[in-house]
């Protein structure tokens, strides 16, 4: 069957179908102990601007996919000026009516889904999304075109009958702090999946920014429209937990980048587990010194890929933006003035004083702003000195 062919006929069922004999074929070598042979990595979401490219050329010569297998509809996409989109199945391309040479390849998880389905259908041996990075490069190597990679979600699920862990563990670890993500903001999502069970989802990252984590039942998302035995199915089947990254920007091209150049003994599971390690890690306690070992295991075996990104401006670079230009440094600058034309000055207003403690607003933004320049070390110390709260008479 061609890739034409599969991608024409992508629809809701096949989805399912798909990815419930991916199911079958991972649990038929479950163990009793978790196994990262069990963690799948895959691509789950790609969004793409090219410039100086014909919509064509994105489907006859990136994707593959011939143009007489794509239709076309007005379409717009948000913060774009388009007003058509090309889509083949789910795979949609926008861009303008007028033969505009900037576009928008957008594919979501599902796309991304049945495309890897179509590709192998004909080749079971390829990488796809490998080969498919090779060819946006060459794409823009050969040709007078650019690309921006404005979104790549990476994925793990993990199918093991008894997964590396559950996610009330990870909710229990972020409502503990003990975990670092680089000052990442948090959010728990919680919803009901039917009367006796709960659906939930931890967020750790904040969306629109260069990187956001879920962690979430998968099989609970899949069978929530399904009911019966097909729910059940669907819940046996499915993976226990996904673990989601979603990136962007310049995060986003190094991944890209990393995923086209990967070895023959590299894989996209190791891959994400490398970046993931890098980026998030949960600890046995807030002293952040040994992490879990359910967590080690699930990272294993990984390689580390190279992220150019700039660093983020954090709240505590505001805020000693502001003690620079409008707060505490021109007191202190006064207080030298005095002081070097022999004025008295108290002298503990210039010395530093080790028991003075912070409100807790500014010890978060130090702990952000310590975490981001690679010194986890130190925030036991600012924890040490943040002032208690002022609890009420009894």
């Amino acid at each position: 069957m061609s890739i034409n062919t599969v991608l024409h006929q992508a629809s809701t069922a096949m989805l399912k179908f798909a990815t419930s004999r991916n199911f079958k074929e991972v649990n038929n070598i479950a163990t009793s102990q978790p196994t990262t042979q069990n963690v799948l990595g895959k691509v789950d979401w790609l969004q793409i601007i090219f410039v100086n490219v014909q919509w064509q050329t994105v489907f006859s010569d990136v994707l593959l996919i011939t143009p007489d297998c794509v239709t076309s509809e007005a379409g717009s996409l948000k913060h774009e000026e388009y007003d058509i989109v090309y889509a083949c199945g789910s795979i949609r391309y926008y861009t303008t009516e007028d033969h505009g040479t900037r576009g928008t390849l957008v594919m979501s998880g599902q796309a991304c889904t049945m495309y890897e389905w179509g590709m192998l259908a004909s080749d079971t041996q390829q990488n796809v999304f490998q080969e498919l990075a090779l060819r946006i490069i060459e794409l823009a190597t050969n040709r007078a075109a650019t690309f921006e990679i404005s979104r790549l979600d990476l994925a793990l699920d993990d199918y093991n009958t008894k997964p590396f862990f559950g996610i009330d563990t990870i909710i229990g670890k972020v409502r503990r702090k003990q975990f670092l993500s680089k000052g990442r903001s948090v959010q728990l999502v919680d919803s009901e999946f039917d009367k006796r069970t709960r659906s939930k989802t931890q967020q750790i990252g904040s969306r629109g920014s260069n990187c956001m984590f879920r962690f979430y039942e998968k099989g609970k998302e899949l069978a929530h429209s399904l009911s019966g035995v097909d729910r059940e199915q669907m819940l046996e089947e499915a993976p226990q937990i996904r673990l989601e990254a979603e990136t962007r920007h310049d995060t986003a091209k190094s991944l890209l980048m990393a995923v086209a150049y990967m070895t023959q003994e590299q894989t996209l599971s190791n891959l994400i587990r490398g970046f993931v390690k890098t980026e998030l890690n949960f600890y046995t306690s807030t002293d952040y010194r040994t992490v879990s070992r359910w967590w080690t295991n699930f990272l294993k075996p990984c390689f580390v890929p190279t992220i150019r990104r700039q660093k983020p401006r954090t709240d505590f670079d505001k805020s000693m933006y502001w003690f620079e230009h409008q707060g505490g440094f021109a007191i202190t600058q006064a207080l030298y003035f005095l002081v070097s034309h022999q004025m008295i000055v108290p002298p503990t207003l210039l010395a530093e004083d080790p028991e003075y403690l912070w409100n807790s607003e500014l010890a978060n933004k130090l702990i952000d702003f310590v975490i981001i320049n690679d010194r986890p070390d130190l925030v036991p110390l600012i924890q040490r000195r943040i002032k208690k709260p002022l609890t009420p008479e009894q």
